[in-house]
């Protein structure tokens, strides 16, 4: 069975990596681990591109010195990724990212938090390449559109985690497809949408997205109680939701969730200043199952 080669924190993990293809041991690898590893460069994917051909998840989180044409290696030859993780590489861009999208058809979860060069054109050819895709992370993606949003939410309709958080770009529009195509989804993070009003989240009343479990609204601060009206109405297994800097949303909108949402166990409700008593005590009245 194939094994994890785990070079995490590895201050060698690049000279590693080489000496394992020398030694012809690198074959033998289902998943390979080199988050925050050092010397993880071009050469480094040159040399899995060649002896690691058939793994299926390769974690590059925090490497820092690969670019373009380390992904375009890996496209060559590493087709049965299922999960890639990029997370705070700030030399790739649409090339490398589509380029390696393109030919690992089979990702379930993609990391391009902190991948800030990445902009609608490679979003778009991720979306129309990965449509098996389960968990895709855009944190800090600040170039990505409403335009490549929707193309994700239409192709990748399998989404259950979308992370856009600190995106800053997203409106209604961009909210309102992911509402309406991702059927599936649990986990969605917009903190940070500033652009964001309740006319994104009316439809959630619909019942469409019943699987939600976790939603960050954290700093969408155009949203006011008809936002929560919605998610109340629509969003019956909701555990977790985060108001953090949600000024318009007062005790009409938490009590409207509280009376659709009975598993929530979690709140984030700071900097909410019409909600004057934000006790635990308080809001445990509201929601019985409230831990934080």
């Amino acid at each position: 069975t194939k094994t994890l080669l785990s070079l995490r924190e590895d201050t060698r993990a690049g000279s590693k990596i080489r000496e394992l293809a020398l030694e012809g041991a690198l074959s033998k690898f289902g998943a390979i681990d080199l988050e925050y590893g050092h010397e993880v460069s071009n050469e480094t994917l040159h040399l899995i591109s060649m002896h690691a051909v058939s793994i299926n998840h390769l974690n590059l989180n925090a490497c820092q010195e690969y670019d373009d044409d380390g992904l375009l290696h890996l496209s060559k030859s590493c087709t049965r990724l299922e999960s890639l993780s990029l997370y705070w590489n700030v030399r790739v861009t649409d090339l490398g990212i589509s380029g390696i999208a393109r030919v690992c058809t089979g990702l379930t979860s993609l990391c391009l938090s902190g991948c800030k060069h990445l902009t609608d054109v490679g979003l778009n050819e991720i979306a129309r390449a990965c449509t098996n895709l389960v968990s895709l992370d855009l944190t800090r993606c600040a170039k990505v559109t409403d335009a490549s949003l929707t193309t994700t939410s239409q192709f990748c309709t399998k989404l259950r985690k979308l992370l856009l958080y600190a995106c800053a770009s997203p409106t209604n529009v961009g909210v309102k497809a992911i509402f309406e195509h991702l059927h599936e989804l649990e986990n969605v993070d917009l903190c940070g949408s500033h652009m964001l009003t309740d006319e994104g989240f009316k439809q959630l009343s619909e019942g469409k997205v019943q699987h939600l479990r976790r939603i960050n609204l954290g700093w969408c601060q155009g949203i006011s109680d008809e936002a929560l009206v919605a998610i109340g109405k629509g969003c019956p297994n909701l555990h977790y939701i985060y108001l953090l800097g949600d000024k318009l949303v007062t005790p009409h909108g938490l009590e409207a969730l509280s009376q659709g949402c009975p598993k929530l166990c979690g709140l984030d409700i700071c900097g909410l200043a019409s909600v004057e008593d934000r006790s635990m005590s308080a809001m445990q009245r509201l929601f019985p199952s409230l831990t934080f």
